[in-house]
């Protein structure tokens, strides 16, 4: 009596031996869905290309967080340096603070020295301005002489061609050019000795008006650096301010103080974030990666799917599970997990399969004869019930 494959097929999954290298030819018959490679291959990329999708997802998540923290950790490190930057700022203030005593006593000295040079330029400057008035008023005298002598002069040439009056004349032009030029040159002179004294002066002025400011700046600076100190350590409110500047550089590095010890949890902050950075970038990286390769679980996946795709019949695993190589156990553990609604029938050569088969629970599979793959090879009448 021929017995029909259901008679032979464990109702859930049998596992087939076969010899490596001469592989029977499984015969198609109707309703009898048979997987191989080229099939396994197609549901491994469906499977992957939905994981693809689900990754681009993933990914542009994972880098818009990716943007959130590494903005978090610009917005961190700004507040550290600016910290770090006020710490600095009131140890270099006390330092200052510290040095303007003699600061300002050697700007009293300066304006004590330009003052004095001040007067002298002033005492030079009001000299030169009365020798340039009597040097004018030499200069008005004598054009007056000069003008005379001249009118003298063309009386003479009108009285008639004598030698001996165009000779004196002549002599009279000459002693009056050699006045005017030596009026001229006093005059000269004089103006540049004034002009050169006024300058002196405004030089002055310019750097007394410099001293005061930079004095103004100073006791201004002063005065803000004073504001920056809790109560207790400033200096009684009328006092003079330089009178105490050891307390107050005192007061601003116990400020600096204060600011070193919130820097500790700032850079820490700023570690943390890095940190998340890092890991989010890595996160991403990884995605990418995974974007681009079919690993054992997209196998595991795609068996799982054909298997249960086929809800009559009989399904006949070629020889697939030994196919996968590294992912060969996550295979068989999704035949082992998946709850099919036909039967499965798998083919291997491969020994590992194979003693899975054996130690499989009774419930859940069994090992068949070899004898059992020539059912598979011709096309069988009746498949019968397989459920």
């Amino acid at each position: 009596m021929i017995r029909r494959e259901c008679d032979l097929l464990h109702p859930r999954l049998t596992v087939v031996p076969v010899v490596d290298g001469a592989r029977p030819v499984i015969d198609p018959a109707p309703g009898r869905t048979v997987v191989g490679h080229a099939e396994l291959a197609v549901a491994m990329e469906a499977v992957a290309e939905r994981r693809r999708a689900v990754l681009r997802d993933r990914i542009a998540e994972l880098e818009a967080g990716l943007h959130a923290a590494a903005d978090e950790l610009a917005d961190a490190r700004s507040v550290a340096d600016q910290r770090r930057a006020d710490r600095d700022g009131f140890t270099d203030a006390a330092a200052w603070v510290e040095s303007l005593p003699g600061v300002v006593a050697g700007a009293q000295e300066r304006v004590a020295a330009a003052e004095a040079e001040l007067a002298d330029r002033l005492r030079a400057d009001r000299d030169a301005a009365r020798a340039l008035d009597r040097v004018l008023d030499q200069r008005a005298s004598a054009d007056a002489a000069i003008a005379e002598a001249r009118r003298q002069l063309a009386a003479l040439r009108a009285q008639g061609d004598d030698p001996a009056k165009e000779q004196a004349a002549a002599d009279l032009e000459a002693q009056a050019a050699s006045v005017e030029a030596r009026l001229t040159e006093a005059e000269d002179e004089a103006r540049a000795r004034s002009d050169q004294t006024k300058r002196d002066v405004g030089e002055t002025e310019r750097e007394l008006e410099h001293l005061a400011r930079t004095q103004r700046e100073h006791l201004a600076r002063l005065a803000d650096l004073v504001d920056c100190l809790p109560g207790e350590a400033r200096p009684p409110h009328a006092a003079d301010p330089i009178r105490h500047v050891s307390s107050i550089a005192t007061g601003l590095r116990g400020l600096a103080s204060v600011v070193d010890g919130e820097l500790a949890g700032l850079q820490a902050e700023v570690d943390r974030r890095v940190a998340g950075c890092d890991e989010r970038r890595r996160q991403v990286e990884a995605a990418r990666l995974a974007l681009e390769r079919i690993g054992p679980e997209d196998a595991a996946q795609a068996l799982a799917d054909l298997v249960t795709g086929v809800t009559d019949g009989l399904v006949v695993l070629d020889d697939v599970v030994a196919a996968a190589g590294a992912g060969e156990d996550g295979l068989l553990q999704a035949l082992e997990a998946t709850e099919a609604s036909a039967p499965l029938v798998v083919l291997s050569s491969d020994p590992t399969v194979l003693g899975w088969a054996i130690d499989l629970p009774a419930d859940r599979g069994a090992l068949a004869g070899p004898r059992t793959v020539d059912l598979l090879t011709t096309a069988t009448a009746s498949l019968g019930d397989h459920r």
